[in-house]
């Protein structure tokens, strides 16, 4: 192995085939990857051994400013035959900015054929791919031209601004299903959750290299996939040159543990990426107490396991939010903060009923705008309202609920409140926490479910939403299902969907297509309609004139010898309850 130390390529040459065939030979006998560097004056100034399948690539220093090559190539062996590079060759030799990087495939200590690669410089000047070159046989001076190309493309500077930044966060996506999962048009479920991740990643502001699903009975205890897809994944994570890992379901601690010293990054769940969307979203000082509650749920079981997350100079997904520092101190300080929370939030929630105790005294009916993320409820708000709540395509928009008053077509008013979006696999956490702010589902007189008519997902989709309101305690409330985004289906027949709605409309919140129809079908659902009602109540009868109050609008009221006559504008199945008391009944509408 020495003797390697001994060999000068000539000049022009790229690769002496006296070295090859050393190589070769020594690798046939010791069936590991062996790798050489050599500058550019032709001499080996490294040798590195690895095992049967890798070999280190250590960063070999020769002349160099940052945007110059740095004038050393790289040969190494593959044991197995086959001279193709693989993505971590690549990456590691675009990394290291080698000059050029070539594998020679070796068979029963010969050397077979060989591939290389040299970097390429982007449009903005910086070494950002690698080309690809061969295959070559042994002694083929064909590869000798490579030599001259590396010094054309070393000496073509440009702009020296790093593509990649430091801060940039580039992830690899990971699910597992069981074998055989259900199949909904071309995709199973697996990928179709998968496909969600990334677009939730992009939304947290990742960029997505790869996605991996690991088709296994069960999950892994220690790091729920496979130990043999985990060292899998932290090859392609070196080819890639990722820097978080994001997996599909819900970590224990002692799994984000193991991953993260497997893989050497950082490890983050589902559940961790949701609530880092939600802490960058929160607007109101209720959304930021929210998030924090359900950021600290989370966390305080997984403290021993989130390793160098709690770091203060950590940055970027799962340590947002307005609850970071508090992940430093113990346990203990953690659920004071908790309580403290929990404390603040029925506050919140005290202020929220009174509001609709407020509503219901009015007699204003109320509606609430429900659905999956990104299904369009702020979009139908606008076209209902006339108003401009915030409404982008992208998941989660919509964080701090809004209520608006909107008019039916028999002229009443009523309120419209939109909610935050549902998901699959939404954390337990985040939905106790926004429990108050959910509440206005369950207070509603009619839901609207919102519906994306034109995602394959549409049934699992509605049934999502169906079992979060059934856990809310919302399920007997009158239900419309609106499906949406009807100009953008390229067929023209009607949705077949199962939902319990008692009215399904198919309708455009961009365009108003079935919107008319919408209003008439709520107006329908609404209760009763109001009366305005005189009623004279004797002095005596002081329990009638609170219920008047608690559940009317005081109009007039007057002291007479017979008692207090009070006009009062009521619901209808109200007043039935002091139809004894009626002077006249008139109703409004």
């Amino acid at each position: 192995m020495e003797e390697l130390y001994g060999i000068q390529a000539g000049s022009g040459e790229f690769l002496p085939e006296e070295l090859a065939r050393r190589l070769a030979d020594l690798t046939g006998r010791i069936n590991r990857e062996i790798a050489v560097y050599l500058d550019r004056k032709g001499s080996v100034v490294d040798v590195s051994v690895g095992d049967s399948t890798t070999v280190s690539l250590d960063e070999v220093h020769g002349k160099r400013d940052e945007a110059r090559l740095s004038g050393i190539r790289c040969v190494h062996t593959h044991p197995t035959g086959e001279g193709q590079l693989s993505a971590v060759d690549l990456n590691a030799a675009l990394k290291l900015k080698l000059d050029a990087i070539a594998a020679v495939g070796v068979k029963d200590g010969t050397a077979v054929e060989i591939y290389a690669a040299l970097p390429a410089r982007g449009e903005n000047g910086e070494f950002s791919r690698m080309d690809l070159f061969g295959p070559f046989a042994p002694g083929d001076g064909k590869i000798n031209l490579l030599l001259e190309l590396i010094l054309d493309r070393d000496r073509t500077r440009g702009n020296t601004a790093h593509e990649i930044r430091e801060e940039e966060e580039r992830a690899v996506l990971v699910g597992l299903e069981a074998p055989g999962g259900k199949v909904a048009g071309q995709r199973t479920e697996g990928e179709r959750s998968l496909e969600e991740l990334q677009e939730l990643a992009v939304t947290a502001g990742v960029t997505v290299l790869h996605k991996v699903l690991q088709r296994k009975e069960g999950r892994n205890s220690a790091y729920y996939i496979g130990k043999g897809k985990v060292d899998e994944l932290n090859l392609l994570r070196q080819a890639l040159d990722a820097n978080v890992i994001i997996f599909d379901d819900e970590l224990s601690g002692a799994q984000i543990r193991n991953l993260e010293k497997a893989v050497g990054v950082k490890v983050i769940d589902r559940t961790a990426l949701i609530l880092d969307i939600f802490a960058q979203r929160a607007r109101s000082m209720e959304g930021k107490l929210q998030v924090e509650l359900a950021q600290l749920k989370y966390r305080l079981p997984r403290l021993t396991g989130l390793g160098g997350q709690l770091s203060r100079l950590g940055g970027g997904i799962g340590t947002r939010g307005p609850g970071e520092k508090k992940l430093e101190v113990d346990r203990r300080h953690i659920r004071r903060r908790i309580d403290f929370l929990q404390r603040e939030l029925e506050k919140v929630g005290r202020r929220r009923g009174i509001l609709r105790e407020g509503r219901s005294k009015d007699a204003i009916p109320t509606v609430a705008v429900v659905g999956y993320t990104n299904a369009g409820k702020s979009s139908l708000m606008n076209a209902l309202c006339k108003c401009d709540v915030l409404a982008e395509d992208r998941l989660f928009a919509t964080l701090d609920p809004a209520t608006r008053k909107f008019h039916l077509p028999d002229g009443r008013e009523a309120l419209l409140t939109d909610t935050v979006g549902f998901i699959r696999k939404l954390p337990h956490d985040l939905v106790e926490a926004f429990k108050s702010t959910l509440e206005e589902a369950v207070y509603a007189d009619v839901l609207i479910h919102v519906a994306d008519v034109t995602s394959e997902e549409l049934g699992e989709h509605i049934a999502v939403v169906d079992e979060i309101l059934d856990s809310l305690g919302a399920s007997g409330k009158p239900v419309i299902l609106a499906l949406n985004k009807t100009d953008l289906r390229r067929d023209a027949f009607r949705v077949a969907v199962e939902s319990r709605a008692e009215k399904v409309f198919e309708i455009s919140a961009k365009t108003g297509q079935g919107l008319d129809e919408l209003l008439k079908g709520i107006s329908e659902l609404m209760p009763a309609e109001e009366e305005e009602v005189e009623l004279l109540v004797p002095y005596s009868e002081g329990r009638v004139l609170s219920y008047i109050y608690e559940n009317g609008k005081l109009l007039d009221r007057e002291f007479t010898g017979e008692g207090i006559r009070v006009k009062v504008r009521m619901r209808s199945r109200e007043t039935g309850r002091v139809k004894e008391f009626l002077v006249r009944d008139k109703m409004i509408e």
